[in-house]
Formats: C-alpha cells, structure tokens, sequence
C-alpha cells in the first residue's frame, strides 16, 4: 500500500512539475532569423492582419510561413505565406513563463503538503488541539 501511494504522490509531481504555464511572447525584430525558426508562431502585421503559423523561416527580406490545412485524410497539407519582412509589425511565440508556473507549482505543493500532514494526523491519532498531550488510547 504504501509503494503504491509513493508512487501516487510522485506522479502528482511529476504531472504538476510538466505542466508548465505559457505565455505568448514578443520576438525582438533582431532575434527573427534566429528564435522565429521553426516553431508556431504568430504574426501581425502593419495593416493589422493576424496569421498563425506551424513554422516560419527568415529568406532575405521575406518571412515565409506554414499553416496547416484542415483537410480529411491521412496527410497534412500546408499553406505557404510570404510576408515582406517591412510589413510585418510583431512575431510572437509561446515561452514557459516561469513565475507562472511557480506560482501553480507550488500551491500546488501547498496543497499536497497540506493534504499529506491532514492525512498522517488522522492516521496517527493526532489531534490540533495544543492543550491536550495525549493521543488516542494514552491518556486515563
């Protein structure tokens, strides 16, 4: 009972560790041939259009973009978007962000600590009240 329980509690963990929270960041205009690469992104544009792209590249003074297809069938298909780097306003793309994640990380370790300490002073006997030294069956 107890090696399952351990391992109960350490995939809690686990779980809760992984689950980091995301945010949607600005891209340094300098940074775009380096951090724009490869992964979903999105773009906005001067005249204020938005695109969601799955991946992009930096091709001379040009962003050339993928977006995946909603099509029936076992294979993707793509779009491809070409955007003069001159028009392009903001590129944004999702990052950890960590204060987040610790701020749910930890309340949520909070609440297992709480939740174990609870558990183990009904398993033991312990009772929060601090005037009285006796446990369960001790006391006359």
């Amino acid at each position: 009972m107890k090696v399952r329980r351990g391992w109960q509690v350490v995939m809690l963990l686990a779980w809760a560790a992984g689950s980091g929270c995301t945010a949607l960041r600005e891209i340094p205009r300098s940074d775009y041939v380096a951090r724009a690469q490869d992964r979903p992104i999105r773009v906005v544009t001067s005249e204020g259009l938005s695109y969601e792209l799955d991946a992009a590249k930096v091709e001379a003074d040009t962003l050339v973009g993928y977006r995946r297809r909603d099509v029936q069938g076992p294979i993707d298909e793509f779009d491809t978007i070409r955007l003069p780097l001159e028009q392009v306003a903001t590129i944004s793309a999702r990052r950890i962000d960590w204060r987040r994640t610790g701020l749910v990380g930890g309340a949520s370790m909070a609440a297992i600590v709480i939740g174990a300490v609870t558990i183990g002073r009904r398993v033991l006997g312990t009772t929060t009240d601090a005037s009285s030294p006796c446990r369960k069956g001790e006391c006359p």
